[in-house]
């Protein structure tokens, strides 16, 4: 199988995994009605800051975007990987303490947080520390073999009672950009900004299209919008808007009498704790690459107990799921920072070394 596929099916998953839990609240909450528009435009978001980013990566052919900031300038380098690396850290943390809620409220009621939490982070340092990003390629591979058919059975069966009513207005009656001035629509960007950073970390024997992406984030918009709308449509807005987990309680109420299983969100939620400790495993390998390309090569197994420990330690102080969701809100800051920073300064320096190979060139 090609790396750019390898690396196309990661990039879903890692996206997939982030779209089902909060994502659907803070859209709904951001728009009173014709939800579609602040999903198009965090999805026109996502793909613009894809497209500077490739564009810029593309100059320097197959280096890593470590290597390419601490070759130009150290200063500059760390003015860009600082913030990137506590967004990473922070992301883990985050993903972590919701996914341990989630798993709790849904399976596990009497299964103590920090149980629940140590053993995904252990089995997400597993992954990392023994398959490396060439194993976590091959991994996404076997998670779409395992779990695509059960999703894509949970997303058609969603759709049971939907009332299309709920649908309209197709246009709000007010100004329809009023959701840009609400916190929540920068929120829920979260969902599409979780994942991209990978792509400029990989190695030159994961070489992957351009196109391949694109075409993966086009796969993803369905998603994006079944998971807000599928909520809207069997509950109304004002329900839906009440809800911690609005699509996972909307498959909850989904029945089929000829399954054995009673509730067929047992899927999702499988599906979704798979999606998210693969992408637990790759952003520590991101952390990774930056300490060793960028201070020294220091070894794995010394630097992923250090983040699983420290990982661990700061999801323990989050004492519940309000304070969960303000993390989030707090971090809105240093997403955008590091979402449009990012991009926009490697296509600068991209930009900086075409001229100067050409005038090389010219000079010879």
């Amino acid at each position: 199988m090609s790396k750019s596929l390898q690396v196309s099916l990661t990039y879903i998953i890692m996206h997939m995994g982030l779209i089902f839990f909060l994502y659907p609240l803070d859209v709904i909450e951001c728009a009173n009605e014709a939800h579609w528009i602040p999903v198009l435009a965090g999805y026109l978001f996502h793909i613009l800051m894809i497209y500077i980013y490739l564009k810029g990566l593309s100059y320097f052919k197959g280096e890593s975007i470590v290597n390419i900031l601490m070759k130009k300038n150290k200063w500059l380098a760390w003015l860009a990987l600082l913030p990137m690396l506590i967004y990473l850290m922070w992301i883990i943390v985050l993903c972590i303490r919701s996914l341990a809620e989630v798993i709790s409220i849904a399976f596990l009621s009497n299964t103590p947080l920090w149980i629940l939490m140590l053993l995904m982070l252990a089995i997400s340092g597993y992954m990392t520390i023994h398959g490396k990003i060439g194993g976590l390629l091959r991994l996404s591979v076997l998670f779409i073999v395992l779990f695509i058919g059960p999703m894509f059975f949970v997303l058609v069966s969603s759709f049971q009672n939907v009332d299309w009513h709920y649908l309209f207005p197709i246009w709000p009656a007010t100004n329809a950009l009023t959701f840009l001035s609400h916190p929540s629509f920068y929120k829920s960007l979260f969902a599409y900004t979780g994942g991209f950073l990978m792509l400029g970390f990989l190695p030159p024997k994961a070489a992957f299209t351009p196109k391949s992406i694109f075409w993966s984030s086009l796969l993803l918009l369905p998603i994006y919008l079944v998971s807000v709308y599928i909520p809207v449509l069997k509950l109304g807005e004002e329900t839906a808007r009440r809800l911690q987990f609005p699509y996972i309680f909307a498959v909850d109420t989904v029945e089929i009498n000829w399954l054995m299983f009673e509730r067929i969100n047992v899927f999702l939620l499988l599906s979704i704790v798979a999606f998210c400790m693969l992408f637990v495993a790759v952003t520590i390998w991101q952390v990774i690459c930056i300490f060793q390309q960028s201070i020294k090569n220091i070894s794995s197994n010394i630097l992923i107990p250090t983040i699983i420990f420290i990982t661990f330690i700061t999801c323990l102080t989050i004492p519940d799921w309000k304070e969960v969701d303000s993390f989030f809100q707090w971090n809105t800051g240093l997403r955008l920072y590091v979402a449009i920073t990012t991009p926009s300064l490697l296509l600068c320096l991209g930009l900086l070394h075409a001229r100067k190979m050409r005038l090389r060139l010219k000079s010879s």
